[in-house]
Order: C-alpha cells, then structure tokens, then sequence
C-alpha cells in the first residue's frame, strides 16, 4: 500500500511540474532553455525516486549524477515544448483540467490584498451568527421491537405505564431486536439522531423529558422503540470573542471567492464566446 501511495505520489507530482510549466510557456523563447542548479534541484526533488529508503541531497550528488539530471531535464523539457506545439494540451482533457484548475490557483493566490476592520469581520458574524450555534445534545437509551405489531405496541404500552420489570422479562424480553447502529447514545446532536432514526422519530425523541423511566413507545422506519432519557441540552448560540477566529477564516475565503469570481468575470470579457 505505502508502495502504490508513493508512486501515485510521484506520478502527481510529476505531473504538477510540467503543467506549471506550461502556464509559464508563453513567456519563454521556445529555442532556449534555461539551466541552473535552482532549476535542477527542483527537478530532482520532484521527479526522485521516492521509494529509496535513502535520499540524498542534491549538493551531495556526484558531477556524474547531476549530468544524467541535466540530460533528463533537458529531453522532458524540450519534450514539454514540442507538446504545447502540437496542441497536446487541447487534445488531453487531464492536462486541460489541470491547467484549469491550476491556473484558478494562481488568479486567487495574486488577488489584490484587502485591508478590513474589526467591525467589517463582526458584521459577517452577525450576518451568519447560525453557522456558529452548537447544536442540542442527548443522551438516551433505547430497546428496540422490530415486530410491531398491536399485541407488541399494547405490551409496550402496559410495560411503560407500570415500568413492571417481572412483566417486561415474561413478555417481552425475547422479542427484542439488534438495532442497526446503536443502543446507547451520549451527548449526541439532532443531526446524528436523525441519520439513525428519521425526522420524525427524532423530534419525538427530543419531545420527551427526562426521567428514570422508560417511555414511549415511539415509531420508526425501523419498528417501536421504548426510551429511557439521561439529558438533553438545548441548541446555543456561540459569542462572537469565543468563534471570532473562526468567523475571521470563513470571512477572508469569503472575500477571496468574491475575489476571484471578479477576476475570473474580467479573464472571460477579454474573449468572444461563440455558440454553435
């Protein structure tokens, strides 16, 4: 496994290097190309192999090691040159995506830098305070009946208005089902309920009060379930000073989107779009 996740490593990265090549072709002489040990280095670093136990640092390579990198670097790089010739990068939808994508990358990472105040951050907090509210939380038990039917849900019933043990234990007891995830459930949000339940199931669940003793029955997709309820906490609001580094993180990607999707509008006027 580690095997394979280095090779594929090597392989993107690889790749990687001669698409940003590529996004910087247009500014070279076609005919010349430029060597120097920064150069080299790279290529070294990108293209070794990474399955050698044992690296070693270009400055430590022999004259003879760092001659056959040259000569690679030289063919991949005339070879780099003589694809963009041929259109290569129009034919390969991979490399089209890539350079798609990479070239979004360099549009967001030379966006104008943006200065911004303490209160533009605390409005976007105030515009988006419910991404930031901690979702209610419950911790309960729950025995499971996959066999609904009506002499079940009336035992159920009796059970849970006497909470008789002994009656529980002669009736019902072999009649409990495996429920698909869990029994237990501890300090659990509505959203994790709800995935195991449903909806509806779950607002039930959350509709009851705390007690020692079981409760319900309650229905579910799956079948009837009695409920014993530990806690439950409502939903809160986080502050502003408690999240404010959070709200600073979605602020800035916020204003970067809003960056790029203005930049990326100017690239696409500079062109003629024609529909056929």
């Amino acid at each position: 496994m580690k095997k394979k996740v280095l090779t594929t490593l090597g392989i993107f990265l690889g790749t990687l290097i001669v698409l940003v090549g590529l996004l910087n072709e247009k500014n070279l002489d076609t005919n010349t190309i430029t060597i120097n040990d920064n150069i080299l280095n790279n290529f070294y670093l990108v293209n070794r192999n990474l399955e050698d136990p044992i690296f070693v640092q270009y400055s430590d390579l022999s004259e003879i090691q760092i001659a056959l990198i040259r000569d690679d670097y030289i063919k991949r790089e005339v070879l780099k040159r003589e694809a963009l010739d041929w259109g290569l990068d129009k034919v390969d939808p991979i490399i089209s995506s890539r350079l798609a994508q990479l070239g979004e990358q360099f549009l967001a990472n030379n966006l104008p830098e943006e200065d911004f105040s303490e209160e533009m951050i605390k409005s976007f907090y105030d515009e988006n305070s419910h991404l930031y509210i901690d979702d209610a939380k419950i911790t309960f038990s729950h025995i499971f009946f996959r066999n609904n039917d009506e002499e079940i849900i009336n035992d159920l019933i009796f059970y849970v208005q006497t909470q008789n043990q002994q009656f529980f234990n002669n009736n019902l007891l072999n009649k409990v089902s495996v429920f698909p995830y869990q029994k237990n459930y501890a300090q659990r949000v509505e959203s994790f309920i709800r995935g195991h339940f449903s909806e509806k199931t779950t607002k039930e669940i959350f509709s009851l009060k705390i007690s020692p003793k079981w409760q319900g029955p309650i229905q579910s997709p799956y079948g009837s379930h009695i409920i014993k309820l530990s806690s439950i906490s409502e939903a809160t609001q986080r502050g502003y000073d408690e999240v404010r580094d959070l709200v600073l993180t979605r602020f800035i990607s916020e204003r970067k989107r809003a960056g790029l999707k203005i930049e990326l509008e100017k690239k696409i006027s500079n062109y003629q779009i024609i529909d056929n």
